[in-house]
């Protein structure tokens, strides 16, 4: 009797906690924080690709024709600024290492680089050594392939991958990269490499299209494919130990491993929208993000995803959280959702 009582305490107290703090459990509802280039007209166009936050204030936003979007308390306000660039193209990435150093990347082989947490932003050139002559030599170049995700091992090593399999690395910090890009002739399958991710300086991924999966051991130096057990494109991944990770893709599809990349199984999600990106905050909540506002959370490792209301059908792109509490999604006419600050 006693232990029925008891159980029933911590019901009420749980129902309770809920209604009051529905934060501290991870829920909570989603509110428009920047509204659609329709709604909003203010001048300031152009779809979102990626969302950084390097703390619970101070965030970034990247997008179409040049877009770069800041904000310094926690979502609520952001403003644009304007980088110099050789010509306005798309960007698709936002990568900050620490508070201080970042990298925005885009087509064109654009790659900006900071190194006082976005006060000012450098050109740097990536180098195509996989580039030929006609008659079939080694013609070094500058790389010309969209840059879509960016990782950094240490303060010296790091990764940026791409479009037809692009692969380039840094040694010195990011002030020169060098690499390959394939060129992909009209009519011929393309393989975009989509995001890369490490859960430790030695042990990483890439993900990217037709079930793509690659995996290194040795912080980069080689990779070998992993069976992802399904042929959708990839498009998110993330770890939240060197053991336990997810990668989100087309038509709906997660996969989930527990051993380090080992084994893949997929998770059901009952969503045939593509999902283009995932984040975990800890081993059981996460946060999947994609179509028609598609915005998909788990509070169980991903045993269950559920559907999370926020009253917006436009495509989102990129998702990033500080914590259970606090967390953005970006996405198509230059939309963010938040929640928490």
């Amino acid at each position: 009797m006693q232990s029925t009582r008891i159980l029933s305490l911590m019901l009420v107290l749980t129902i309770a906690g809920l209604l009051i703090l529905p934060h501290a459990y991870g829920g909570g509802k989603w509110t428009i924080l920047r509204n659609d280039d329709f709604m909003r007209n203010d001048g300031v166009e152009g779809h979102l690709q990626d969302v950084e936050f390097t703390n619970a204030m101070n965030g970034w936003a990247v997008g179409s024709q040049g877009l770069i979007l800041q904000t310094t308390d926690g979502g609520k306000t952001w403003t644009q600024m304007v980088i110099e660039m050789e010509r306005p193209v798309d960007l698709w990435n936002v990568y900050f290492r620490d508070e201080n150093v970042g990298f925005i990347t885009g087509v064109r082989g654009v790659i900006l680089k900071t190194t006082d947490g976005g006060q000012t932003w450098e050109n740097k050139v990536a180098i195509n050594e996989g580039r030929l002559d006609r008659e079939g030599n080694p013609a070094p170049a500058p790389l010309r392939r969209r840059l879509i995700d960016t990782w950094m091992v240490d303060e010296q090593i790091g990764y940026m991958v791409g479009e037809n399999d692009t692969f380039i690395k840094t040694t010195d910090g990011g002030e020169s990269w060098t690499g390959t890009g394939k060129r992909v002739a009209v009519g011929n399958t393309r393989n975009n490499f989509e995001r890369i991710h490490f859960a430790s300086p030695t042990l990483g991924w890439i993900v990217g299209s037709f079930g793509t999966i690659l995996k290194t051991t040795d912080g980069g130096q080689t990779w070998e494919n992993q069976e992802a057990g399904v042929d959708n494109n990839l498009k998110g991944i993330d770890f939240v130990d060197e053991n336990t990770g997810w990668i989100s893709g087309q038509e709906g599809v997660i996969l989930h491993t527990q051993d380090g990349g080992t084994t893949w199984t997929k998770q059901k999600t009952d969503s045939y929208d593509s999902l283009y990106d995932i984040v975990f905050v800890d081993p059981q909540t996460g946060w999947a993000v994609g179509d028609f506002g598609t915005i998909l959370h788990t509070a169980d490792g991903g045993q269950t995803w559920t559907r999370e209301d926020t009253g917006n059908s436009t495509p989102l792109y990129a998702v990033d959280a500080i914590d259970k509490t606090q967390r953005w999604g970006v996405g198509e006419w230059g939309i963010i959702l938040g929640i928490g600050q």
